[in-house]
């Protein structure tokens, strides 16, 4: 949804005072915007619709069915995971040793 001219003035203004405030945070969130990956989503939903109807067929008609079904719900989580146009992500190198920058 595209926002209105007030809101996108808004959203502009918003932005400069951030920068002006605080510059090393403005640049840590386009830097962070900049390396999000871009997963195709829309795999993972067709591939578990799929696989849960074959399951289902699986268990009503041959169990094999089951068997194809769990395995293409499985390889659309496992495409998901490793489809990432940046490769593996690095460590920072600002960061101490042994500091993650994950709060979990």
């Amino acid at each position: 949804m595209a926002l209105s001219a007030d809101e996108q003035r808004l959203l502009d203004q918003l932005e400069a005072s951030l920068r002006a405030e605080d510059p090393a945070l403005a640049r840590k969130f386009q830097a962070s915007s900049q390396q999000e990956p871009h997963r195709p989503w829309w795999v993972l939903g067709v591939s578990l619709v799929a696989g849960i109807v074959l399951l289902a067929l699986g268990m009503l008609l041959l169990w094999p069915l089951a068997i194809v079904g769990f395995l293409v719900m499985f390889g659309g989580a496992i495409f998901i995971a490793l489809k990432s146009p940046h490769g593996p992500k690095t460590a920072n190198q600002n960061e101490p040793a042994g500091h993650t920058s994950s709060p979990w």
